[in-house]
């Protein structure tokens, strides 16, 4: 469970002075796990029990805590649709899926989460580096290291794209807009860059319905802690899949989803 503060954590010293009284954890570490104005993750635990209880004290302390299932992450419930164009209407959006279209009004909309995906792995490549300087070497690779580098650069299947997902108060899944494929010249964009265009559709959305856009995947503590969770036991593997998947955006994603769908319903 993962016992987290929203983004309306004002940073003060008496906040995180109060954060650490309840905790019982030093102030640096506390700053750098909760900064004010994104999600951050104060502690998991793997007791529901005490994640509650914990979460309990911190609201007591006027702190705006929440707990969210760590496995949120990679629930196989909270799928990721990609949306290949979207209507503006004047209390809502129109979505185009791959075969229907949805409209959804303004309301339903909980947050944008918009960030890079990363989809496939370089072959060999280690998801946690050692720490320890005793494995370093100099970089001065043979020929035959060149080669093998090559070879498997050649063979990894890796791209990276800029996304937003949007999320909804009622559903779990989760709408994606995808800049390699997304129709911005049916919103009247220039299409000079894809980047650009979805920052501003972004922007657009967020103000018409309201919404926060989190933009905090590169540095918040959340990355960190659902990535540690790992796909579910029963996940079949990763090549029966219908795509491959981001490793660090989509479990990010789904857990700010939820994190924000609690922060809606408490207000």
């Amino acid at each position: 469970m993962l016992v987290m503060l929203a983004p309306t954590f004002d940073g003060s010293p008496d906040a995180y002075a109060r954060l650490a009284r309840v905790t019982g954890m030093v102030a640096y570490d506390l700053r750098s796990r909760v900064k004010p104005g994104s999600w951050g993750v104060v502690r998991a635990l793997g007791d529901e029990l005490q994640a509650r209880e914990l979460g309990d004290r911190l609201i007591a302390e006027g702190l705006p805590a929440f707990v969210v299932p760590r496995d949120v992450g990679h629930d196989p419930n909270r799928r990721i649709v990609p949306i290949r164009s979207l209507e503006l209407t004047d209390d809502g959006l129109v979505l185009h899926l791959r075969e229907r279209t949805m409209p959804i009004p303004f309301g339903a909309l909980s947050c944008i989460v918009r960030g890079e995906v990363h989809l496939g792995r370089v072959p060999g490549r280690s998801i946690t580096p050692s720490s320890s300087s005793s494995t370093f070497r100099a970089v001065v690779p043979s020929s035959s290291e060149l080669q093998v580098f090559r070879e498997s650069m050649a063979s990894s299947n890796f791209e990276a794209f800029a996304a937003a997902d949007l999320h909804f108060v009622t559903v779990q899944w989760i709408a994606r807009i995808d800049a390699r494929n997304f129709d911005f010249a049916a919103l009247g964009a220039d299409r000079e860059s894809t980047v650009a265009d979805l920052d501003r559709l972004v922007d657009l959305l967020a103000t018409r319905a309201n919404v926060r856009v989190d933009r905090g995947v590169r540095s918040s503590s959340v990355v960190s802690v659902a990535f540690q969770g790992g796909a579910p036991r029963n996940a079949p593997p990763a090549s029966s899949r219908e795509t491959l998947t981001d490793e660090r955006f989509d479990p990010y994603s789904r857990v700010i989803g939820e994190a924000e769908r609690q922060l809606a319903a408490r207000h």
